[in-house]
């Protein structure tokens, strides 16, 4: 079947098929005509059509973070690239691979009054890896190379260390729809070979001397994916008693070993012994601000911060050294490496842990039913081999206060930690995944994101829940909104819509809980059917949850409170 004529089409869709693309998100448009040929007729690519173009980011996003793969997104010319700029964004900090193909005008047009027509060129220069120009007309074989050389920077940008998004701005003339009656020229590839970085054998040894001093370490794990032999690791660096393990829902890293409820256990804490010699941090951003704020009043004497593209990220305003190794190659050596101290330290943990989760226990059996009490329900109900998607802003925290059932999957958009994208970037992992995927999200995020729903592409398996408490409640929670009444409404935006009504529109099963036991009931409607997406809204008081979030935490710190 003859394909498209446009060579700048054909050279993205063959090259990104050689670089590992098997996705791509589509919304629909004239001027991207040709990429829309060149990635149909592309053997290995499946192409999705999602008509708005931020909630086609995010799907992508949900796709590429699952698959581990980059997944393209094409989109027409105008301002439909800058819809594509949130997502982006969260890939960037997330360091996840997006090609993002936006077709355009010829340059000669921009800021001249032809429709739909906008500087382009750099429209998301912020936050990509990798931007490019395609020329607009490939008459040679010097055009054509430079042409090939373009695509093969960008994907090589997409896939390198780090990963990240990319733009490549495409400018096409006129005719968009034609087709090529003969095989156009196959554009040159080359795929990279990356080679894992490993420290010599001098660095190691003084990084052991540094550690084998130290009587209190302490290692927290950031945002990543399940690494089993990196879980490893950390168990049996977890078994010396100088060294305690923090972890989060988000760090995909639970294990009795482990702690991984750092703000449960935090209010229990004796700063004073709490505070470690040497600080190792790894992986993506930690949700828990607690955590962050104690470690930059600690500010341990020495903190070394894992990253295999060597980037450095002082959060805790006390970094000495970044590693640029993976944190799996250097923890395996250093767990195999480092000898046991005399030190209290582990233990101190395990106690205070045990104190606040007995604590924790009793707050919650004494608990209204309340945002808190909905979370307990829903962290029992979990299976292995589930995967879990927590919205911003409340619901990835309360996640954080749990135990967690191991082989259970976690997800969040922690890159700028927004909520606009929770359920389409929930929706594309997903249809990855093809396992039982729960999205437990509030009625702000949920209603912000509902064209998530509109495309079609939402698996059986999916299920949501909707905690609908009217509004973004976590402003009744945090210091400062909460004290000035008049001005609440401008932060909490209470929007008087059903969320239970949007799920009905888009044909989802639907069900609703306003109490413990229909709660229950809800939970079990919701999993058993296996034939659709479903929606089960909970409805809780506004204004009692924030109230006993901050009696919990009170409750949790005892004597130290």
């Amino acid at each position: 079947m003859p394909g498209t004529d446009h060579y700048t089409a054909h050279v993205i869709a063959r090259s990104a098929a050689a670089h590992g693309v098997r996705h791509v998100v589509i919304s629909p448009g004239s001027r991207s005509a040709p990429l829309v040929r060149a990635f149909h007729d592309q053997p290995g690519i499946a192409c999705h059509v999602v008509i708005d173009e931020r909630s086609a980011g995010f799907i992508a996003l949900g796709m590429a973070d699952r698959s581990g793969t980059p997944v393209a997104l094409i989109c027409t010319s105008g301002s439909a690239v800058l819809n594509h700029a949130p997502a982006v964004a969260e890939a960037f900090y997330r360091r996840i691979p997006l090609l993002v193909l936006s077709a355009d005008r010829p340059e000669e047009w921009v800021d001249q009054g032809e429709g739909q027509t906008i500087r382009q060129r750099g429209a998301l220069s912020a936050h990509v890896r990798y931007e490019g120009q395609l020329p607009r007309s490939v008459q040679d074989d010097l055009a054509r190379h430079h042409a090939d050389r373009l695509v093969q920077e960008a994907l090589e940008a997409c896939t390198g260390m780090p990963n990240g998004p990319v733009h490549l701005n495409v400018p096409f003339t006129e005719p968009l729809y034609g087709t090529s009656p003969g095989a156009l020229p196959e554009p040159h590839q080359r795929i990279p070979t990356l080679v894992e970085r490993l420290l010599p054998e001098e660095v190691l040894t003084n990084m052991l001397t540094e550690a084998a001093a130290c009587e209190r370490v302490l290692v927290l794990a950031g945002q990543g994916a399940p690494e089993p032999s990196l879980l490893d690791a950390l168990v049996r660096l977890a078994q010396l008693p100088q060294v305690v393990v923090l972890s989060e829902a988000t760090s995909n890293l639970d294990h009795p070993d482990l702690h991984g409820c750092i703000d449960r256990t935090l209010p229990g804490v004796d700063p004073e012994v709490a505070r470690p010699d040497l600080l190792i941090t790894f992986g993506g951003d930690v949700v828990s601000k607690r955590i962050k704020e104690r470690l930059r009043e600690w500010r341990p004497d020495r903190h070394w911060h894992l990253d295999p593209a060597g980037e450095p990220r002082d959060t805790y305003q006390c970094l000495t050294r970044t590693v640029a190794v993976a944190p799996t190659y250097f923890l395996t050596w250093l767990a195999g490496s480092l000898d046991p101290v005399a030190s209290g330290y582990g233990d101190a943990w395990r106690s205070w842990g045990a104190s606040t989760t007995s604590r924790h226990e009793q707050l919650l059996a004494d608990a209204p039913f309340c945002d808190l009490v909905v979370f307990q329900a829903l962290m029992d109900r979990l299976k292995p081999g589930m995967e879990v998607h927590l919205a911003n802003s409340t619901p990835v925290r309360y996640a954080q206060l749990f135990d967690r059932p191991q082989e259970v999957r976690w997800h969040a958009n922690r890159g700028t930690s927004g909520i606009d994208g929770c359920t389409s970037t929930a929706l594309g992992s997903a249809f990855i995944a093809g396992r039982p995927t729960l999205l437990i999200t509030g009625d702000v995020a949920f209603l912000y994101d509902s064209n998530a729903f509109w495309n079609g592409l939402a698996t059986p398996g999916s299920k949501v829940v909707v905690i609908d408490n009217g509004g973004g409640n976590i402003f009744r929670y945090i210091p400062g909104p909460d004290r000035d009444k008049d001005l609440l409404p401008y932060f909490e935006t209470p929007h008087g819509r059903d969320p239970l009504a949007l799920a009905g529109h888009y044909g989802l099963a639907t069900y609703e809980a306003f109490d413990r036991t229909s709660l229950q009931q809800g939970l079990e409607q919701l999993f058993r059917d296996h034939d659709r997406p479903a929606v089960l809204v909970v409805r809780t008081d506004p204004g009692v949850s924030p109230r006993v979030l901050r009696a919990y935490f009170e409750g949790l710190a005892g004597d130290r409170g």
